[in-house]
């Protein structure tokens, strides 16, 4: 005899069953390229970018900062005005330059492109690819008809290159020292923690070596890997704690630079110098001069916002840069004895707050023992502002562990 389930009861069992949980997967941060709005104004600097990208494709080699079995791409439209179409992703071993081993297509939603909404971001299906913390990698976008290049990362300290076709030893059209598109990397890996490198160009890396993995979160990455921590790098080049910049300011893309980081526990914080050395530039003719007050009120923000989320701060002093950038438009109003005087006070004021949780005191790493208001030749890549591949290096050395490790061990 046929058992029949009365209306109700079946209604039941029906909510009983979407009220089940899935097993949802883990991601965590391996790589990131913060993403800026592409400019217009080139005449301080140009973008870096081809001069089109439709039907472009382009491939862009990285170094993962952590290991993984399979990944995901993140592609970013989020300074777009318009949709942008990529029409084919994959992602391959870099075997330096250009050349790559054999790739793994990258599929979204099971189709081989993607169009991202103007002011959105895409994330790929999971791609299996085997990879340790450290390996070279290249992820490979054509673009479509139609696409224009609004949303970049400006100074990747890396060259990408704009290829023929999507092949192993493909034929370079063109290079270039941005990011396009691509601003991030999944791992399906678990670390223990992921630490979030954020700031200006110090910490986005200008000044060190072109493809030579020598920022100081590449130095650091190297140092954490093997203790099962992700070091990601979200500095921008111009950024500001206040203002936006050449990206947004640090306030305003705390949400999506570091609060929404798949694993974030900690953030490394070097803000500072553009805050107080871009007014009366041609950078900001017309800006007043900051002050201390605004400076601390934006810092204590920043604290608050981080702590709310569980999340550890470790801020760094601001280092000096007397003589900053010579032989460029900026020389003349960069660096002033006023300006000296609050980085100075700002850093008297960092060592001696409790609202983070660890202090690194940049400036005592990287100032000339016999003029503290310059860098020490030893660790200036050449401009009086970027530290070297010698000064980055220093800088990762001089953050303590303990606190990036802590409890996560």
């Amino acid at each position: 005899m046929t058992s029949l389930v009365k209306p109700a009861a079946a209604m039941g069992v029906a909510l009983s069953l979407l009220a089940q949980p899935t097993a949802a997967e883990q991601w965590a941060q391996a790589w990131m390229a913060a993403p800026q709005a592409v400019w217009t104004d080139t005449s301080l600097f140009a973008t870096g970018l081809p001069e089109r990208i439709a039907g472009a494709t382009i491939r862009q080699p990285l170094t993962l900062g952590y290991s993984a079995d399979r990944l995901r791409l993140v592609l970013s439209n989020l300074h777009g005005t318009r949709a942008l179409r990529v029409e084919a992703a994959s992602v391959a071993p870099s075997l330096g330059g250009a050349a790559t081993g054999p790739s793994a297509r990258v599929s979204f939603g099971g189709q081989d492109g993607v169009t991202i909404a103007a002011g959105a971001e895409a994330v790929s299906d999971p791609v299996a690819f085997s990879a340790a913390a450290g390996d070279r990698i290249a992820a490979t976008l054509r673009f479509g008809a139609e696409a224009e290049s609004e949303d970049f990362h400006w100074d990747a300290r890396e060259t990408s290159y704009v290829i023929g076709a999507d092949t192993e030893m493909p034929e370079v059209l063109s290079e270039m020292p941005a990011r396009l598109t691509l601003s991030g990397v999944l791992t399906d890996h678990q670390p223990r923690a992921v630490v979030v490198a954020m700031g200006d160009s110090i910490t986005d890396g200008n000044g060190a070596p072109m493809d030579g993995a020598a920022r100081w979160p590449d130095y650091l990455s190297r140092r954490l890997a093997p203790e099962g921590v992700s070091v990601i790098n979200a500095g921008i080049s111009g950024g500001r704690l206040l203002s936006d910049g050449m990206g947004r300011s640090v306030l305003a893309r705390l949400d999506r630079d570091l609060l929404a980081v798949p694993g974030a526990t900690t953030l490394v914080l070097l803000i500072g110098t553009n805050d107080i050395a871009w007014p009366g530039t041609p950078f900001a003719p017309e800006e007043a001069p900051m002050t201390l007050g605004r400076m601390t009120a934006g810092l204590q923000q920043v604290a608050a916002q981080v702590h709310a989320r569980g999340m550890r701060l470790v801020l760094g002093t601001v280092p000096p840069f007397r003589g900053a950038l010579p032989g460029t438009p900026l020389e003349a109003s960069y660096w002033s004895p006023a300006k000296d005087r609050l980085r100075r006070e700002l850093n008297d004021w960092l060592r001696a707050t409790d609202i983070p949780d660890a202090l690194v005191d940049f400036d005592a790493v990287l100032r000339d023992p016999t003029d503290d208001s310059r860098l020490a030749e030893i660790n200036d890549s050449g401009d009086r502002l970027h530290p070297g591949a010698a000064g980055n290096a220093a800088m990762a050395d001089a953050i303590p562990l303990t606190i990036l490790l802590g409890d996560f061990r």
